[in-house]
């Protein structure tokens, strides 16, 4: 496969791949190189593209620039308008996977560029916002359009917003690179806390702006420092990631405009995305679509449907979620809101019928998870008290069917798992304890397992640093985070389940006249059907798919299903025979 094919950036572009490959080569891992490429070509009326342009170094001319200068020129003399696509990918060469990854950056090739400003339909006289804008890559796309028809540029205007200094450069240089229009501007700073007096002072007093087109950062919220702040300013979830903040910020300034913003899948199955976008139905109409590489044929496909089949999922690559938002008037009517009645009485909840819990935080599963060997050399037993038989961490997806039981668990025992859980009593000193449990602790101590968070918290409220409460039994697991289809399972061995999996607790309402089995293959096809049609979960690159407590338990079943396998509600306790 050629790099064209292996890079969707470089696909659908008249990029001349060989001195480009040759160029990211000689740059590779050397941002220093790469912001010296830059100011290669950088004039005076680059830098004055830059509204609160930073400070950069010096041009310092060397042989080895020349020659990199000439790779560059060579790679996109058969169309300029690709030298953002270019400097992209240049980029991703010079700079760090995980640094790109921390700041969210994640390019937008040409063909999901093209189709999102011929969605957007840039018109002569409109002002047009580009929040977090890379390289340079949509404004290049709206030239190119605009220039179709004309060679005098229109009267539009452009303001794009970048925060990272290399990048707003490299934006800088794309739009000198074809010649924009003075008026085409780069803004040094950090979007999401932009107000519209900021846009006043760059576009003009009383500015409309009639469209925002965004290929936002990917930063999840454990890594936003500013989130509590951005969060309660904003009306979100604090669970939003840094594409929400970008995506409410830009609902807020467009007015009655319109937006396309390149969003993660998850914004359709997470808590957070959903609340935001059924928020943003208020003021907008939505057009959703999603667009997938298919590295077989080396094309880009398209869904016209955000409910993406699980099974599909395992096949795309490089998924793009493309939103568009037309501002809307008046508010949606009750249509939406009938029929989520109508479902609803048609189904009950898995909430309804069970609850769902996470499993057992020991705070350290490499010292209370042991294998049977060494709860023999420690000198203990389940008869003593101090072991509970436990789903180990790591257990084969293979052994995870519609039932574990005795058998499975001991086949896992066997072959040296860690399936044994230490469970002290909380009253007795270890003075009491046998000698091979307090030879045990002491060497935890050694090693400063008491001095884990998740311990030191027991001891903060009272308790031994070894001491694990011991919740009720789960009647089955489920696998909530996997790679393909979750499960149910049912826990026929009366096990407990630690963090890797969820314990669902079945409600006495719910009355089986034969056991669990049927319970679990029933709960097993209102599953997948849930999934495939309304794309719940958080679904992650190559299939996987997680679930939180909590929206598990919004897991929809029909009535027709349950009479189906004939459970019914009733005030009695399950029989477990």
């Amino acid at each position: 496969m050629n790099m064209r094919a292996r890079n969707p950036l470089l696909v659908d572009t008249s990029i001349n791949v060989k001195p480009l490959i040759s160029l990211a080569r000689s740059i590779s891992s050397d941002g220093e190189a790469f912001l010296q490429l830059l100011l290669g070509v950088c004039n005076k009326t680059a830098f004055n593209r830059i509204i609160r342009c930073p400070t950069y170094p010096v041009k310092i001319v060397t042989p080895d620039l020349e020659d990199r200068l000439q790779l560059l020129y060579e790679s996109v003399a058969s169309d300029p308008y690709d030298v953002s696509y270019a400097l992209a990918f240049l980029y991703e060469s010079a700079m760090k996977k995980e640094l790109r990854k921390k700041k969210g950056q994640f390019f937008t090739p040409a063909y999901i560029a093209k189709k999102a400003i011929n969605s957007l339909t840039p018109r002569r006289e409109e002002t047009w916002l580009d929040p977090g804008c890379g390289t340079g890559i949509f404004p290049l796309e709206i030239l190119r359009e605009l220039r179709k028809e004309t060679a005098h540029d229109a009267p539009f205007k452009y303001l794009g917003v970048e925060n990272d200094p290399l990048l707003a450069l490299s934006a800088a240089v794309s739009l000198d690179w074809v010649d924009a229009p003075s008026n085409w501007k780069i803004l040094y700073a950090n979007y999401p806390k932009i107000k519209y007096n900021r846009i006043e002072e760059i576009m003009g007093k009383g500015t409309k702006i009639d469209a925002i087109i965004c290929n936002p950062p990917f930063i999840r919220y454990h890594d936003l420092s500013e989130k509590d702040e951005l969060a309660t300013e904003l009306g979100l979830q604090r669970s939003s990631g840094l594409h929400s903040y970008f995506l409410q910020r830009s609902s807020e300034l467009v007015g009655h405009g319109r937006m396309l913003f390149i969003l993660p899948i998850e914004m359709n199955g997470t808590r957070y995305g959903t609340i935001q976008l059924e928020n943003l139905k208020n003021k907008f109409s939505l057009v959703n679509e999603i667009i997938y590489f298919d590295e077989k044929n080396c094309t880009w496909k398209s869904l016209t449907s955000n409910k993406i089949p699980l099974r599909m999922h395992v096949q795309m690559k490089h998924v793009w979620n493309i939103i568009l938002f037309h501002a809307i008037l008046k508010e949606k009517g009750t249509q939406n809101t009938k029929q989520a009645t109508s479902i609803k009485k048609a189904s009950v909840l898995l909430g309804d019928i069970a609850s769902v819990h996470r499993g057992i935080s020991t705070g350290a599963n490499n010292f209370f998870v042991i294998t049977d060997s060494l709860a023999k050399e420690i000198g203990i037993s389940e008869d003593m008290g101090y072991l509970k038989k436990v789903i180990p961490t790591k257990i084969p997806k293979v052994m995870l069917k519609k039932v574990f039981d005795e058998d499975d668990w001991s086949i896992l025992k066997e072959e040296g798992r860690p399936c044994w859980l230490l469970s002290l009593p909380r009253k007795t000193p270890i003075s009491d304890l046998p000698v091979g449990v307090r030879q045990y602790l002491r060497k935890g101590e050694s090693l400063g397992i008491h001095l884990i968070p998740t311990c030191r918290a027991r001891e903060q409220a009272h308790m031994p640093w070894y001491y694990i409460k011991m919740p009720r039994i789960p009647d089955l697991f489920f696998t909530y985070i996997s790679r393909g289809y979750p499960i149910f399972v049912y826990n026929k061995i009366r096990a407990y389940n630690l963090t890797n999996l969820l314990g669902v607790y079945i409600k006495k309402q719910v009355s089986l006249d034969d056991g669990m089995e049927r319970l679990v293959t029933l709960l097993n096809e209102e599953l997948r059907s849930w999934i495939d049609k309304e794309n719940v979960g958080r679904i992650y690159k190559g299939g996987l798919i997680k679930f939180e407590p909590k929206d598990l338990e919004k897991m929809p079943i029909s009535l027709s299903s349950l009479n189906k396998h004939s459970i019914s509600f009733k005030p009695l306790v399950l029989n477990y025979s």
